[in-house]
C-alpha cells in the first residue's frame, strides 16, 4: 500500500479534498444519519479510495491516494470483553480483549474505540471522523516493523465507528514503564530502547509517513521490554511533489514534545521529519532521566518558552552523560535544519553502547 504521486494538469474546477472524498463515499449531506453511518462504515471496511486532487493554491500538482488492502474485520473473533475500558483519553477508549482466530494462538489485544462527539446532532461529524479513521487505517496497515505496534484489524460493537485492534503492550506506555517496572533499568538498556525507537521512526519516515505526535505516551513497552511506536492518528502522509499541502489531521497533541516551529505557525502547518527528530530528542530526555521534557515549566508558559528558543533544562535527579546530553541539545535545536538525521542519531547512540 502506498501513496502515489503524479504530476498532471489539474482538473477544471477541481474540488476540495473533503468534497472529493464525500463524493467517493457516495453519501450526500442530506442522507439520513443511519444510512450515512452504514455507508461510511462500508467504505472504511473496503478501505479502497482513488482520488485526484485538482488545482490547489495556484499549483498544477495532483496526487492519487489509494487504499489497496482492506483491513481484516475480526469482530467475531474478539472475546472476553469487559464492560468498561482499561484506559481512556479525550478521543478514545482502550479495551483489553482476547483475539481468538481459528488456526492461530489466542492473543491479548488492545481495542481502540473512537469517541465521536455530536454524533446524534450532525451527520457531518460522523463523516469527518470517518475520514480521519480511514487515514489512520491506511497509514498504520502499511507499516511492518518489530518496533511499530502491529495492527490486526478492525472490530464492531465498541463505538459508532469501527475500532482498531492491535497487539497489547503489557508494560504500558514508556512513561509508565520508567515510573514502574523499568525504573531501575541500566543506562545501556535505556540507550537500547532509544536505538530501537530511532530505527522504527527512521523506518516510518522511509515509508513516507511523518508520525507527528511522538511522546512518552504513544511509545509502548511490551512484556519483553521492547518499545513499540503507536498512535498514528496525527500522522501526515508526505507529499514530496507539493510541499505546500499535506494530508494531515491536526497539530501535535502534546505540547511538551512538539517542535517550536509547529507552535509558531498556523494550524495548517504540517509536522515534518525534522519535527519528529525534535520529539525524539524529548523522548531521549525522558528515557535517560525519567523526567518529562520541560519539567520545570508550567503548561501555560510552554508555548512562549519554546517559540523563544528555550530548550529543556538538563535534569539533575538521574544525571545524563555529556555525550547523550549533547545529542539531546542538537535534536531540540530551534532551527529545524540544524537537527541531525536519524541514521546519524542511531550510529551515535550505538557507539555509546559499545
Amino acid at each position: 500500500m502506498a501513496l502515489e504521486h503524479r504530476a498532471s494538469r489539474p482538473a477544471i474546477g477541481g474540488n476540495s479534498l473533503l468534497t472529493t472524498i464525500r463524493q467517493l463515499l457516495g453519501v450526500s449531506s442530506s442522507s439520513a444519519r443511519h444510512d450515512q453511518e452504514d455507508s461510511i462504515r462500508a467504505a472504511i471496511i473496503s478501505a479502497v479510495v482513488s482520488t485526484e486532487v485538482g488545482a490547489q493554491n495556484g499549483t498544477n500538482k495532483t496526487a492519487s491516494l489509494t487504499f489497496s488492502r482492506p483491513p481484516h474485520d475480526v469482530t467475531e473473533y474478539i472475546k472476553r470483553r469487559l464492560p468498561y475500558p482499561d484506559d481512556t483519553s479525550g478521543f478514545s477508549d482502550i479495551f483489553r480483549c482476547v483475539l481468538d482466530k481459528p488456526g492461530e494462538p489466542m492473543k491479548t489485544v488492545a481495542v481502540k474505540a473512537f469517541k465521536v462527539p455530536g454524533i446524534g446532532r450532525s451527520p457531518e461529524v460522523l463523516q469527518t471522523h470517518a475520514k480521519k479513521l480511514r487515514g489512520e487505517i491506511h497509514i498504520w496497515s502499511r507499516l511492518d516493523h518489530p518496533n511499530v505496534l502491529r495492527l490486526y484489524g478492525i472490530a464492531d460493537g465498541f463505538s459508532h465507528l469501527p475500532a482498531l485492534v492491535s497487539q497489547w503492550a503489557e508494560n504500558g506506555t514508556l512513561t509508565q514503564y520508567l515510573e514502574g517496572p523499568g525504573r531501575d533499568i541500566s543506562k545501556d538498556e535505556r540507550t537500547l530502547i532509544l536505538v530501537r525507537v530511532a530505527k522504527a521512526l527512521h523506518y516510518i519516515h522511509s515509508e513516507h509517513v511523518v508520525h507527528g505526535d511522538l511522546t512518552g505516551s504513544n511509545i509502548l513497552i511490551n512484556g519483553d521490554g521492547q518499545p513499540l511506536i503507536s498512535d498514528f492518528g496525527l500522522s501526515s502522509i508526505l507529499r514530496e511533489y507539493d510541499e505546500t499541502s499535506y494530508f494531515h489531521s491536526g497539530k501535535p497533541g502534546a505540547l511538551r514534545w512538539a517542535a517550536p516551529e509547529l507552535l509558531a505557525q498556523s494550524p495548517e502547518s504540517p509536522p515534518t521529519i525534522q519535527s519528529d527528530v525534535y520529539s525524539f530528542g524529548c523522548v531521549m530526555l525522558l528515557t535517560l532521566s525519567g523526567q518529562v521534557p520541560y519539567n520545570e515549566i508550567r503548561d501555560i508558559h510552554l508555548a512562549y518558552a519554546k517559540i523563544n528558543g528555550i530548550r529543556p533544562r538538563r535534569p539533575t535527579g538521574l544525571p545524563i552523560e555529556d555525550a547523550h546530553w549533547n545529542m539531546i541539545e542538537v535534536c531540540t535545536d530551534s532551527t529545524p535544519n540544524n537537527r541531525p538525521v536519524l541514521p546519524d542519531i542511531i550510529d551515535y547512540l550505538a557507539r555509546q553502547r559499545a
